[in-house]
């Protein structure tokens, strides 16, 4: 395996250990008005953050590195471990580099969890993000377009940035480019797995959940060239 490709893992491993997102805060300190907005990985209509000038960035909680105290004080033990150690991040500052939250509907416990963060950091942007479930579709694309323009509108204030038809159709276009690196990554995972292990693999994957969407386009596009190469 060349030394190049362990450099490459190696990297993405201190990456997924970051739990206050070093890589995060220096994106944001290459211009002003950069932000950063985190949401739970369920859904995010990251190509809105993105052409508002905000980084997504996919919060999945704190793993087995950190102990769940403060989590604690808020919700019961027995609750699922992602809402109780998404709030022990941000109580103890690890998530002090994002400049808002997003929680997407999946539970009652998500739900209060974005009343929580409300109270707990004001000044921060909260959204709640409820897609329409309604059967009527043209109630709830009329209904969904005036959410994400709300919500375009919100992170624009943050940033600074105009809102603008062209920048939403170029954040499509390069999130649509980071989608077909996505597929290609488990294509290529599935057709030859003894040159893509699956500990690497995710490790690639993961580094989607919070880099701008053509560089991690280039990411895979250069891991697939290095696990190529691998004499195996």
């Amino acid at each position: 395996m060349s030394a190049t490709l362990v450099d490459l893992t190696n990297d993405l491993a201190k990456r997924h250990a970051d739990l206050a997102y070093a890589h995060v805060r220096a994106w944001k300190d290459g211009a002003p008005s950069r932000r950063a907005v985190g949401s739970l990985p369920v859904f995010a209509p990251r190509e809105v953050l993105w052409a508002a000038g905000a980084l997504p960035v996919f919060v999945r909680g704190g793993g087995d590195q950190v102990e769940i105290i403060r989590g604690d004080a808020y919700y019961q033990s027995y609750i699922c471990h992602l809402p109780r150690s998404t709030l022990e991040l941000g109580l103890g500052g690890w998530l002090d580099v994002l400049d808002g939250m997003l929680f997407p509907n999946t539970c009652d416990v998500i739900r209060n969890l974005s009343g929580m963060w409300t109270t707990l950091f004001p000044g921060r942007l909260v959204r709640f993000l409820d897609p329409p479930q309604g059967i009527e579709r043209r109630s709830a694309e009329t209904w969904w377009r005036g959410e994400l323009a709300r919500l375009y509108s919100d992170v624009c204030a943050l940033s600074g940035v105009k809102p603008d038809d062209d920048s939403l159709a170029k954040a499509t276009s390069e999130y649509d480019a980071a989608r077909r690196a996505a597929r290609a990554l488990r294509r290529a995972r599935a057709e030859q797995p003894w040159r893509i292990p699956a500990d690497e693999a995710y490790l690639v994957r993961r580094a989607g959940d919070s880099l701008p969407p053509l560089e991690y386009a280039a990411l895979v596009e250069r891991y697939l060239a290095l696990a190529a190469a691998r004499d195996v």
